[in-house]
């Protein structure tokens, strides 16, 4: 690898584990940030065995910052998969990308049974228009009554994207006037 690649990479890793711990912002996608940690830390890794510079310092500089992003990512996945829920979060339906109004929402589903007091999680996000790989969260409903799982509620087919929309129009766009 060259020295501009490992210089960006050691910048550009941290920064973003930074942004996706501390901020609400997210890249776009329930498991996208996950799985982009794990391809950041595969190349950081690359980069710590590979690289090496004339300039002794910002070797053990690229070193130690690529060494400290993967420790923390897979310190990120273990507490993640250390969750005794964890296996509810493969039972999430998500995805269901509207455009209303001209704004870029997704909305994610997770059904968590007769405990909570409805069907399941229900959160909105929202993506800027010019740069829909990133979102964050506009709107969330831990007890929705309506199960995005089923085509079928109540004996009648369902839009599950017309509910979606409808939500985003009541809950969304309209509160937030």
């Amino acid at each position: 690898m060259n020295q501009r690649t490992a210089i960006a990479l050691s910048i550009v890793f941290p920064l973003y584990l930074v942004v996706i711990t501390l901020t609400n912002f997210s890249l776009t996608g329930f498991w996208t940030d996950l799985v982009f940690s794990i391809a950041l830390s595969i190349l950081a890794m690359l980069l710590v065995f590979k690289y090496k510079s004339t300039k002794t310092g910002l070797t053990i500089a690229v070193r130690i910052t690529n060494m400290a992003c993967v420790l923390a990512a897979a310190g990120f996945l273990l507490l993640r998969l250390n969750n005794p829920f964890i296996a509810d979060t493969f039972k999430l339906r998500s995805f269901y990308f509207q455009t209303v109004d001209g704004r870029l929402f997704n909305a994610y589903f997770k059904p968590v049974g007769a405990y909570s007091g409805g069907e399941g999680n229900f959160w909105i996000t929202e993506s800027p228009m010019y740069f829909p790989i990133i979102e964050w969260p506009v709107y969330y409903d831990r007890t929705v009554h309506w199960n995005f799982r089923e085509d079928i509620q109540e004996g009648v087919p369902a839009d599950n994207y017309a509910v979606v929309r409808r939500y985003i129009r009541e809950y969304v766009i309209e509160k937030g006037k």
